[in-house]
């Protein structure tokens, strides 16, 4: 079965049109993904019973706490809060798009 037609089949029992389920979709990936994003991020924050990336930073600058691994989890850190930020546009460009339509 090609991929239109699943979707297609997929709605019908669900009984929503194809766009809804589309849109629904996605905002659910986005949202399990951000889920599993801040999930990395409270374990990296409570490792180091700091609040936040920059808080970790200062900590590692005034050496009260190791440099190594620390400065990795830094930088993972800030990744994961890039990620974060990146998924919040994704999934609030997906919203106006939809609901321009």
């Amino acid at each position: 079965m090609e991929k239109g037609a699943v979707l297609q089949t997929v709605a019908d029992r669900l009984g929503i049109p194809e766009d809804v389920l589309i849109r629904e979709s996605l905002l659910s990936f986005l949202q399990a993904r951000k889920r599993l994003l801040m999930a990395e991020r409270f374990e990296l924050l409570s490792r180091y019973d700091v609040r936040s990336a920059a808080e970790l930073r200062e900590r590692i600058e005034a050496g009260t706490l190791p440099e190594h691994p620390t400065w990795e989890d830094y930088i993972e850190l800030t990744n994961l809060e890039d990620d974060l930020k990146l998924l919040e546009e994704q999934a609030g460009t997906l919203t106006l798009a939809f609901s321009e339509t």
